[in-house]
C-alpha cells in the first residue's frame, strides 16, 4: 500500500532507537535535544541505514517503495540516496586521504568538526576548559521535531550508502563493534564521555539481525505485501519471539 500521510516512516521509527535516549523536556516548552547529543547519536542511524541498504541492495525496486522522499518520483530515490552516499564518501577522502574506519568518523566527527571548526580531540578540550563557542555549540537545545527531521535523512543516506558500499559498510560496522580502537576509546573517557570502561562487543551478524527484525516489523504493519518480496518472514517470526 502507498505511503499514508502522518504514518511513520522507516527511518523515523530506526532513529527513534538513539533518540529516546537523548530526548529532554524543557521546564517550559516542548521536547527537545542537546545538539551534542544529537551528533553523537547520528552514525548509529547512518549505520543502521547502511546495514539494511547492504542487506536488501538486491531487493532496491521493493525497498524504494517504503522509502518517502518528498518530490522524488518512483526510480528516482535509490539513485538520490546512492549520490548522497558518493558525495559524502568523496569528501571524506579528499579532507583524510584514506577510507573511514568508522561511521563514528565518517558521521560523527566530521558533523562535529563542522560545527565547532575543530577536530573532535580540539574541541573536547575547549569544551573541557570552558571555551564559550564550545559551550554553545555543544549544548544548545535542538527542538525534537527538528532533530527527528535530520535523524531520518541521515538514516536515508544511510541506506544509500550501504548499497553503493556494501564491503566498505561492513569493515566500518565490525570496526565500530568489534575491532574497537580502544586508545580513542580510552582517550574519549579520559575527556569525561560517558562511555562505559570498556566496550560492549557486537558482532556485525547479531547488528544486521536486529536491524532486519525491526524493519520486518514495521513492514508487517504498514506494508503487509511486501514482507516476502524483501524475505523478511524469518526476521519477523524472531522479532515476536
Amino acid at each position: 500500500m502507498p505511503y499514508i500521510e502522518g504514518q511513520p516512516t522507516l527511518t523515523g521509527v530506526l532513529a527513534w532507537i538513539p533518540m529516546k535516549q537523548i530526548v529532554k523536556t524543557a521546564v517550559f516548552g516542548g521536547r527537545y535535544v542537546r545538539f551534542y547529543n544529537f551528533v553523537e547519536a547520528l552514525p548509529f542511524q547512518y549505520e543502521s541505514g547502511a546495514i539494511l541498504g547492504r542487506a536488501r541492495r538486491s531487493k532496491l525496486n521493493v525497498l524504494e517503495k517504503m522509502l518517502v522522499i518528498p518530490s522524488a518520483t518512483e526510480g528516482e530515490v535509490i539513485k538520490i540516496l546512492q549520490a548522497k552516499a558518493k558525495e559524502r564518501l568523496e569528501e571524506f577522502r579528499n579532507q583524510t586521504s584514506k577510507e573511514p574506519d568508522t561511521f563514528g568518523e565518517l558521521i560523527f566527527e566530521r558533523e562535529l568538526e563542522k560545527a565547532t571548526g575543530l577536530s573532535l580531540f580540539d574541541s573536547f578540550e575547549a569544551y573541557k576548559h570552558g571555551n564559550k563557542k564550545i559551550l554553545k555549540v555543544f549544548d544548545e537545545k535542538m527542538p525534537l521535531e527538528q532533530a527527528q527531521d535530520i535523524m531520518r535523512m541521515f538514516g536515508l543516506a544511510g541506506i544509500g550508502f550501504g548499497i553503493a558500499f556494501p564491503e566498505l559498510t561492513e569493515r566500518m560496522c565490525r570496526n565500530s563493534t568489534e575491532n574497537i580502537d580502544m586508545d580513542k576509546w580510552s582517550k574519549a573517557r579520559a575527556y569525561g564521555l560517558a562511555i562505559p570502561e570498556k566496550p560492549d562487543i557486537v558482532s556485525f551478524e547479531e547488528r544486521e539481525e536486529s536491524i532486519l527484525q525491526i524493519v520486518a516489523a514495521y513492514t508487517a504493519e504498514f506494508y503487509p505485501e511486501l514482507l516476502d518480496p524483501l524475505d523478511l518472514r524469518r526476521e519477523l517470526k524472531c522479532y515476536q519471539i
